[in-house]
């Protein structure tokens, strides 16, 4: 439940920025280790933003795009995991918005919170 915002003069979304400027249809919501570490969406996905762009964020790592999800998707499913990870009892694992994980672009109007419910395949 809960929403997110980027910017005082864009929507709210559940997973990412409604600026379709920056972030056409890229989400935001970045699981990571107890070191802030990304875990999902694999750190190979994340991207930045184009070289030269005056964007607070600029060329780091804070967005993806995700096979069958929207901004506004009720849920969230990574498939296809290509780098399977280990967990262990006790771990903590954080939900961050991409551009807070970077602390980047925080300043600028960037508001809300949202609840999530994770669940996982253990083998």
């Amino acid at each position: 439940s809960g929403s997110v915002h980027c910017n005082p003069s864009t929507g709210a979304s559940y997973w990412g920025c409604t600026n379709s400027f920056h972030y056409k249809d890229k989400l935001m919501t970045i699981v990571t280790d107890d070191s802030n570490n990304a875990i999902l969406p694999p750190v190979e996905d994340i991207e930045g933003l184009k070289p030269g762009n005056s964007h607070q964020c600029g060329i780091k790592k804070h967005f993806y795009s995700l096979d069958g999800a929207s901004l506004n998707s009720p849920q969230l499913t990574f498939r296809n995991l290509s780098n399977p990870f280990s967990v262990s009892r006790g771990q903590e694992m954080r939900i961050w918005y991409g551009q807070d994980w970077k602390d980047c672009s925080e300043n600028d109007g960037n508001k809300g919170k949202t609840c999530v419910d994770v669940y996982a395949w253990y083998v």
